[in-house]
């Protein structure tokens, strides 16, 4: 399928770089353009997807909000961060982070905001002592080369923060999904490295709390970058890759976290954008991916940098379930689809996270034209 209006000429603004901030401390934001009424943060039942309910993040100021991620604390609170600017890559990008209240998003508190760098890719996870980690990347303006990891900690569920420290100082370095934790406590974070020459996946295993990090390489992850992780229910561990090359979502798997399999191309198509993959409490796999890729022809003409090239379409969305490991994923749900407003709009419905609901259901969280980020709670029966 390709864009019916692909004889027109649109600005594209694809997957940009990533950066780090200095914030004096989170504080409340509020809209810096025309606010969307749509963007209240209040939970609702979904018009158009039966036994779901949704929301529209109020956001700090736009127009760019992207890269969403989710957790849910022990204490059972709903967090959700994003990088919310002008522009990925320009000074004034930051990270920050909001909270579901009382059936409504609160209004998202700024956490990181050099006005210098540009800060992206945030991620949030809870370690064994109820400390919730925040990691993004900090760059110069538009110079992925230049992106080192930066870290900080809450005691109180995201309500304060500590000082920001860099936790991985090697120019490129990236994240954009949470670390997996292995029965003995070992953190596996994925990661993966920029450089003039082309990216490539890495994980960073922990076994002392992150107080300390030791780097292994995966083989024959060129281009392959955004590796998401879970454990299968035989213990081992699944990881799933971004291809910048918009054809498929690769995979791999790796028996201690620390050697991996060479990712090798599954059924499942990519269109070089991010997706997440999670462990269910029943043992069962989710993913949420974009359904296009270039490989398929689905794509939409753009302009970028004067020239005009394709760019694969970022819709539909799907949350797709396996109960085999991720063998086979035969259980498919599209969540989002193209509509009259996605087609003023080339940027789409993209970087999803997900994560284990309650009472049976998925949190699925992502970039909505990246206007603003999209919550759902979807059944996962």
């Amino acid at each position: 399928m390709t864009d019916p209006r692909s004889d027109t000429t649109v600005q594209a603004t694809g997957p940009r770089p990533e950066t780090t901030v200095e914030a004096a401390g989170p504080r409340s934001v509020t809209a810096g353009q025309a606010a969307d009424p749509r963007f209240d943060g209040i939970v609702r039942p979904s018009a158009v997807l039966p036994g779901t309910r949704e929301a529209l993040l109020p956001v700090p100021h736009g127009p760019d909000n992207h890269a969403a991620n989710l957790l849910r604390t022990r204490g059972g609170e709903l967090l959700c961060t994003w990088f919310s600017g002008p522009q990925e890559g320009d000074p004034g990008t930051n990270v920050v982070v909001s909270r579901l209240t009382g059936g409504r998003w609160e209004q998202p508190l700024l956490i990181a905001a050099d006005p210098r760098r540009s800060e992206q890719n945030p991620v949030l996870f809870e370690d064994g002592d109820g400390l919730v980690w925040l990691l993004h990347t900090s760059m110069e303006p538009h110079d992925q080369t230049t992106a080192h990891v930066v870290a900080r900690t809450s005691p109180d569920a995201g309500r304060t923060w500590s000082e920001p420290r860099v936790l991985f100082p090697e120019p490129g370095s990236f994240v954009r999904h949470p670390p997996a934790v292995l029965d003995d406590g070992t953190w596996v974070l994925p990661a993966y490295h920029c450089t003039a020459t082309g990216d490539h996946s890495v994980v960073k295993t922990s076994a002392d709390g992150g107080r300390t990090w030791t780097e292994h390489q995966v083989p024959g992850s060129a281009d392959l970058v955004q590796m998401t992780i879970a454990q299968r229910p035989d213990r081992r561990l699944l990881a799933m890759f971004r291809d910048r090359r918009a054809g498929r979502i690769h995979a791999s798997t790796s028996s201690d976290g620390r050697t991996w399999s060479a990712p090798e191309r599954t059924e499942l198509p990519n269109n070089d954008s991010s997706v997440q993959l999670t462990r269910l409490g029943d043992g069962r796999l989710a993913l949420v991916y974009n359904d296009a890729s270039l490989e398929r022809d689905q794509f939409r003409w753009v302009t970028k940098n004067g020239e005009r090239r394709r760019k694969a379409l970022r819709t539909p969305l799907v949350v797709a379930l396996s109960e085999d490991g991720g063998e086979s994923w035969p259980h498919r749900r599209t969540v989002q689809e193209s509509d009259s407003e996605y087609w003023q709009n080339e940027l789409g419905y993209s970087y999803p996270s997900v994560i284990d609901g309650r009472e049976g259901r998925l949190d699925v969280a992502f970039s909505y034209l990246r206007k603003t980020i999209k919550h759902l709670e979807i059944d996962a029966s």
